[in-house]
């Protein structure tokens, strides 16, 4: 799967879903905090592309907080609601 058009970031993605043992880590939760983990902790990767995988996972773990309804809300700054979503608002 892609997910940019570094080819770095793309395997270190790859590397962390394979990594991933659905048994213990059963939530979207503790998924993404393995996941970030993972790549936070991978060497071959610069600061630069450690921070757009971590992006990169974030808009998925946002896309899955929407999609199952859970998770942390926060408030907007723009229009003051709760909103799931890290990254945007998914009411403004």
């Amino acid at each position: 799967m892609s997910f940019g058009n570094n080819q770095s970031v793309n395997a270190a993605i790859n590397r962390a879903f394979a990594l991933t043992d659905y048994n213990i880590y059963n939530n979207i939760h503790k998924q993404d905090k393995f996941q970030k983990q993972t790549i936070l902790a991978d060497e071959s990767l610069t600061e630069n592309e450690k921070s757009e995988a971590i992006r990169i996972l974030t808009k998925g773990y946002d896309q899955d907080k929407l999609c199952y309804n859970k998770g942390t809300k926060r408030i907007c700054e723009n229009c003051n609601q709760e909103c799931l979503a890290t990254l945007f608002c998914e009411l403004c």
